[in-house]
């Protein structure tokens, strides 16, 4: 069967990156009812680099909530703002899974992402109507991660 191109069909549009730095207070506590236990890592800081957005991430204004299952996946869920260069500030909630690396590997097998936006009405709108998705790569001295973000289009 040969596939008619539509208006369905997805391309990819890198839109920013977001350097996510992350302190030392972490903590992570369980067993939890059914396995897996609960994370938690502050962001304390950061920057936003691209062809669509640029700023920092606001020090301290949020952190992962990951919930590391029995299986060993991570289910990520971090909340923290974003402040563009104009000053707009920008809530981002970020879902996604990370699958740890094989022995010996320096990043997880899979680190996949979809982010959502609060944003004021302006320039940075777009980030309520369009569906991005990503990507992360962990990255350490400091301990940080890189996120690369993609416009559906």
């Amino acid at each position: 069967m040969t596939l008619v191109p539509t208006s369905a069909d997805c391309g990819l549009e890198h839109v920013f990156d977001i350097e996510v730095l992350f302190g030392p207070d972490r903590a992570i506590f369980g067993p939890l009812p059914g396995g897996g236990h609960q994370g938690y890592t502050p962001a304390t800081g950061g920057t936003i680099s691209g062809p669509r957005l640029t700023g920092s991430v606001v020090p301290h204004s949020g952190a992962d909530y990951a919930t590391v299952r029995a299986d060993g996946t991570i289910e990520l869920c971090a909340h923290y703002l974003l402040q563009a260069s104009d000053g707009t500030m920008i809530y981002i909630r970020n879902l996604g899974y990370l699958v740890r690396p094989a022995a010996g590997a320096p990043q997880p097998s899979y680190f996949k992402l979809t982010p959502y936006f609060r944003v004021p009405a302006g320039p940075h709108d777009w980030l309520t109507r369009t569906v991005i998705v990503g990507g992360g790569e962990r990255r350490t001295d400091p301990d940080r991660t890189l996120f690369r973000y993609y416009a559906l289009v």
